[in-house]
């Protein structure tokens, strides 16, 4: 009976048909909760914003026509393309564009679903699984739990995690020079990159490095890399539309990750199998113990110890500095790793890895059932098979109950309502912040993952959100719209047009110059009567869309070929030329933050030691000095005021950041850890022989009053693997467990 059950599966998974209504049930029974409530809107705080970025995307097309280039609503307003987490850069748009924003968020999930369903059965059979195996193991990673949570938090750029085995899939095809290879891993880089993959694309790289060491030792010099090469130029082009601004965007604002990950084993295990306690629909990386079992049988045997290989740096990489040497650690050197922070998040490849392992045992259980007729199976493979089973029903049970309960945890209210109206900026509200784009209005308070440039002139109380600098010079008529503002101005003599949105030198103006005031968008009008035409047309946006059409193109001619050899490999890396040639031959002037001074206007770099400053003269490794502090209570706004005063040497460590512990007694202390001089720029970009002005304003708590205050000072590798910078020479200063006693104050009671 058994052997012809597994003779029937075989049978049924071989078949097309019954394969996609397979995976189309597990995508349906998956996704019901999020299709059932289609009309709700996910009030979650990220959820918020990352939905404005969408809406505002579809508005744009919708409502004005234009291509969403700049977005108004947010922050004062950013380049919609160099958004790192906007997701409007992909196909999926288009059901946006025709359900809604938030209609189409569900059958968005449910289509990416299906695709990292289909990619792990392809990427399981390309391993040599059978189409049961790869069938029935596929599960493990398309009901991933990553696929439930991501959604719940509005994170849908972590769902791009669909195309990883298809990325990979495109790998092992262009190591054997088939053109589809580069296909796949081309379109499904491009789609990953438009789709908000901040984190998923950089994760999805190291996958492809792991694939790509294991082949080479595998095949041992077998492999084409022309192809791969092609392959990988291929992808650059077609994600250039997004990775040009985005890079742009993050010179401009870097993104700021400090600390180190630390993913112990409980931590992971609770990630990987479900945190039992509570039942926790919150389980990031779900693939249930019977599945991993069932995949750590099958991965020990000869066929999987290549895989085996790769899971094993995969977790190994998820868990952070929490072992040592910490591969983590090793890829946070690397600048666009750097940005990345939670290291379990590479538990993805893990996922993906397991189900490739699951699809081997179901392999090898079928095939040895199917040769056995009449003879009783042995109680091994008997008892093989009910794991294999148990496993992937419960992997399918347990994910269904995961994206049920984040669906139920929903706080759902009703969609933001559309109001076409001019257009003005308002003081906004960060966790809320998905009404005022519909409303026609712009928040300026900002919440985003990178530094955007905010200009500390804009405001939110303004009747007109365009004004002459001299108002006697003349008069001006405004008409607005996301990508181009438009005004009629007559003017008795030259004046400066000011508009509160934020300067980026993407805007062109046909009468007069773009400049800065202060960070604000400016024009230097000239006198008479003159019809103004403001566009946003950065180089960026634009010469990242030629280089991806231009890669498309290529992709297109290349489909009639049967090998891929040096033409095509220049074919690939034509697009990228261009798009180098159009970045040098660039005129526009450089992109620059708002000048930064301290809390109070003083000026961050100074050439000598401020007058208040006690000199210390602290040496400490790594290229940094404490020359001078200060450490005052400042009765006016009842808040302590700390400065430190750092210079550098040549040579610097760019991992340095500073801790700051102040200790009230034997009350827990206060602590104040920050990356940047007074918020403003790093110690590498601190001039040699120029002093770094670090200033602190610190809250006092009603708790810790009326004792006296410690403050004590170091450095530690905040961007590496976090351990303390030694102090080299204390000069006479108290030190302790490398960190220097600063001050020492007492703070008065309240009245």
């Amino acid at each position: 009976m058994i052997a012809r059950a597994a003779r029937s599966i075989a049978k049924l998974a071989a078949d097309p048909y019954v394969r996609v209504c397979f995976f189309f049930a597990l995508a349906l029974i998956a996704t019901l909760p999020w299709l059932l409530t289609a009309g709700g809107f996910n009030e979650f705080r990220d959820a918020q914003v990352l939905w404005l970025y969408e809406d505002q995307a579809r508005r744009s097309v919708l409502d004005f026509g234009q291509i969403p280039l700049w977005n108004p609503e947010f922050c004062g307003g950013l380049p919609a393309l160099g958004t790192p987490q906007a997701r409007f850069g992909s196909p999926l748009f288009l059901l946006t564009l025709i359900f809604g924003t938030t209609r189409a968020e569900p059958l968005i999930i449910f289509t990416l679903v299906i695709v990292a369903l289909y990619g792990a059965f392809h990427l399981a059979r390309s391993h040599g699984a059978t189409r049961a195996g790869a069938t029935l193991g596929a599960p493990l990673f398309g009901l991933l739990g990553v696929f439930a949570c991501a959604p719940f938090l509005g994170w849908f750029g972590f769902l791009g995690f669909a195309f990883l085995p298809w990325i990979l899939l495109g790998v092992r095809r262009a190591a054997r020079g088939q053109l589809s290879g580069l296909a796949l891993v081309g379109l499904s880089t491009g789609f990953i990159v438009g789709f908000g993959g901040t984190y998923v694309a950089p994760i999805s790289f190291v996958a492809v490095v792991i694939e790509l060491v294991l082949l080479a030792i595998q095949h041992r010099g077998r492999l084409k890399y022309g192809p791969i090469a092609a392959a990988g130029l291929l992808a650059l082009g077609l994600s250039a539309f997004r990775l040009w601004p985005v890079f742009e965007e993050l010179q401009r604002g870097p993104r700021v990750i400090a600390g180190m990950s630390v993913v112990g084993l409980q931590s992971m295990g609770a990630q990987l199998f479900g945190t039992y306690d509570v039942w926790s629909g919150e389980v990031w990386y779900l693939v249930t113990i019977p599945g991993a079992i069932v995949a750590a049988i099958s991965l020990l045997r000869r066929r999987g110890r290549w895989l085996a290989l790769s899971l094993l740096l995969t977790i190994w990489i998820a868990a952070g500095s929490a072992v040592t040497p910490s591969l983590y650690a090793l890829l946070r050197q690397i600048p666009i790793f750097s940005l990345l922070r939670n290291s379990e998040r590479f538990l993805v490849c893990a996922g993906l890895v397991m189900s490739i392992g699951v699809s081997f045992a179901v392999s090898d259980v079928l095939a040895r059932l199917r040769l056995r007729k009449k003879q009783l199976t042995p109680r091994f493979h008997q008892g093989l098979a009910i794991i294999t089973a148990l496993g992937l029903v419960l992997a399918t049970a347990w994910q269904l109950h995961n994206f049920t309960v984040a669906a139920s945890k929903r706080t759902i209210g009703a969609t933001p309502r559309e109001s076409l109206r001019p257009f003005h900026q308002a003081r906004g509200n960060r966790w809320a912040v998905a009404g005022f784009g519909p409303m026609s209005r712009g928040s300026l308070a900002c919440w985003e993952a990178y530094g955007v440039p905010q200009s500390p002139k804009l405001r939110g109380d303004l009747t007109e959100e365009a004004w002459l600098s001299d108002g006697s010079a003349g008069s001006l008529e405004t008409r607005w719209t996301p990508n181009q503002l438009t005004f009629h101005a007559r003017l008795d003599r030259p004046t400066r047009l000011l508009i509160n949105q934020n300067y980026h030198r993407g805007w062109k103006s046909d009468v007069g110059t773009v400049v800065s005031t202060d960070g604000l968008l400016s024009v230097e009008l000239p006198q008479g009567e003159s019809n103004v035409s403001l566009r946003f047309l950065p180089r960026s946006a634009i010469g990242g869309l030629i280089v991806s059409a231009l890669a498309l193109i290529a992709l297109l001619a290349m489909r009639f070929r049967k090998e891929v050899g040096l033409k095509e490999l220049a074919l690939c890396a034509v697009p990228l030329v261009v798009g180098a040639f159009l970045a040098l031959n660039n005129d526009e002037p450089l992109l620059t933050r708002p000048e930064v001074t301290g809390p109070d206007g003083e000026a961050v770099i100074a050439d000598v030691l401020p007058l208040d400053s006690k000199k210390l003269d602290v040496q400490f490794a790594e290229g940094v000095k404490l020359d001078g502090a200060a450490v005052t209570y400042r009765k006016q706004d009842d808040r302590i005021r700390i400065e430190l005063d750092w210079s550098r040497t040549a040579n610097i460590n760019r991992n340095l950041g500073v801790f700051l512990h102040l200790e009230p007694g034997a009350l827990k202390r206060v602590a104040a850890d920050h990356l940047q001089i007074s918020d403003a720029i790093f110690f590498e970009q601190l001039p040699v022989g120029s002093i770094g002005r670090d200033i602190l304003l610190i809250d006092i708590p009603d708790a810790k009053r009326g004792v006296p205050w410690n403050a004590w000072v170091g450095l530690w590798e905040m961007r590496g693997d976090g351990h303390r910078v030694e102090v080299t020479n204390a000069n006479g200063v108290q030190s302790a467990e490398n960190r220097v006693l600063i001050g020492t104050l007492e703070i008065p009671p309240r009245p």
